[in-house]
C-alpha cells in the first residue's frame, strides 16, 4: 500500500481478499521445515522461549 502512495488500511472488499491470497502463497512458500524443526528442538531443550 505504501508504494502506491496509500494508507496500509485502505485495502477493502476484493482487493483485500486477494492480497491475503497472495500473502498466504508468499508465506506458505517462505516456510523454513528445517528451521521449524530446529526451533522446536530448542524449545524443548528450553533454549528458546515456548
Amino acid at each position: 500500500m505504501a508504494l502506491q502512495g496509500r494508507p496500509w488500511n485502505d485495502c477493502k472488499g476484493d482487493e483485500k481478499k486477494q492480497l491475503r491470497v497472495r500473502f498466504d502463497a508468499i508465506k506458505a512458500d517462505a516456510f523454513d521445515q528445517d528451521r521449524s524443526a530446529f526451533e522446536q528442538m530448542m524449545n524443548q531443550i528450553g533454549i528458546l522461549a515456548k
